[in-house]
């Protein structure tokens, strides 16, 4: 997997779905770390580099508010229609008037320590802890034991719920637990997907850092009263970063340099690093003998059922004869939207299954021993972008 390692400069936000105006709610919310904000941010930095080079201006290739869309694409066909190393581009970064998928994505994004370079996950939704209100508290940032256990389906208890498919029960050694907060390193979730308990991990790694601000008037730049705001923001702790996953080449951008990420713009240093190996043919093989898995997001996801992945897809890409949905961890959905900057509007606010959610699936057959892991299943209206697979 291609990798690009990336370090805030200041503080970072990422605002959430909440609607924010400043009289009426006063704060503006951090919302989850989303590989489509990494995705944006490249993308931006190779359109404008490329536009800066060649004397175009990028506000040349957004539609104006008032610009019909029809006439927009016809303005932009009419511009690359001579421009070969433009069309390119547009192609490589997927410009809406281009055919085709953008050749360049981001998979997923995690936490990292600089110089290491080593990832770490969001804990699994079915690893847990014994609901104790004198759990001792963990500095961030720090690696430290701790004694989780992993949760796990058992069918042969009735349950009655309706929620359009047969779902089993999942049980625990503990009567009151909660969810094991944090993140694990990469090893950590290799013995995950063995089927082992992570033994490890560490808490966020950053901090989030309120800010004051007023609202100003667009045209003239001065203050509005009443109108004082706060405003959340994220700052890691010294020497974390993060690493980004992507599939695709960067011709069109250098090996380090600077980059804008997030809302406002904020800088960030970014360095293109050693690609990592993810070889888990082992780990098919012995799925196959036991012909039972679960599904571990490692980023947040988008199914057309709300809830959980598309049956039928992901039996296509196993390869296998019959899949079946046991049970199921989603944990709380999230709020993902964005803005599309060519077509110069807001992109729709939609629900979207939070990185952690687990999967149980039974299946007959063989998955095919050349399926990747993790796996990802991209459409008009699904968005799974790093699922790995493993034993339950």
């Amino acid at each position: 997997m291609n990798r690009m390692f990336i370090e805030p400069l200041d503080v970072l936000m990422f605002r959430s779905e909440r609607p924010f105006t400043s009289r009426e709610s006063h704060v503006a919310k951090v919302s989850i770390i989303s590989p489509s904000i990494f995705d944006g941010a490249i993308k931006s930095k190779i359109f404008y580099d490329f536009c800066k080079n060649r004397g175009y201006s990028p506000t040349d290739f957004q539609r104006s508010k008032w610009e019909n869309i029809k006439n927009f694409k016809k303005r932009i066909c009419e511009k690359i229609k001579n421009d070969a190393e433009l069309r390119r581009v547009l192609k490589v970064i997927g410009y809406p008037i281009m055919e085709g998928k953008p050749e360049i994505l981001v998979r997923g994004v995690f936490f990292a320590i600089k110089q290491k370079y080593e990832e770490y996950f969001v804990m699994p939704n079915d690893i847990v802890k014994e609901d104790k209100d004198a759990y001792e508290k963990i500095k961030h940032g720090k690696s430290v034991n701790i004694n989780p256990v992993k949760i796990e389906p058992k069918e042969n208890i009735n349950v009655n719920v309706n929620c359009g498919t047969p779902i089993s029960v999942l049980v625990s050694k503990y009567l009151h637990v909660k969810k094991e907060e944090g993140f694990i390193h990469f090893n950590e979730l290799k013995r995950y997907l063995e089927g082992e308990v992570p033994r490890e991990k560490v808490n966020a790694p950053f901090l989030k850092e309120t800010r004051i601000g007023i609202r100003l008037e667009k045209n003239r730049k001065k203050t509005i009263e009443g109108y004082i705001y706060t405003a959340e923001f994220y700052r890691l702790l010294r020497s974390w970063g993060f690493i980004a996953w992507f599939e695709g080449t960067l011709d069109f951008m250098p090996k380090k340099g600077l980059i804008k990420l997030g809302g406002e713009g904020r800088g960030a240093s970014f360095e293109r690093i050693d690609a990592k190996n993810l070889d888990f043919s082992d780990l098919i093989k012995e799925i196959n003998e036991e012909g039972k898995f679960k599904l571990y997001l490692a980023s947040p996801s988008l199914f057309n059922r709300g809830w959980h992945p598309p049956l039928q897809e992901l039996k296509n890409l196993l390869g296998v004869e019959e899949l079946k949905l046991v049970s199921s961890l989603p944990g709380k959905p999230v709020y993902i939207g964005g803005y599309n900057f060519a077509l110069n509007m807001e992109k729709p606010l939609r629900k979207w299954i939070n990185a952690g959610a687990v999967y149980y699936f039974k299946f007959k057959g063989n998955i095919r021993e050349d399926v990747p892991n993790p796996i990802k299943i991209l459409n008009d209206n699904i968005e799974m972008r790093c699922g790995f697979i493993g034993r339950w």
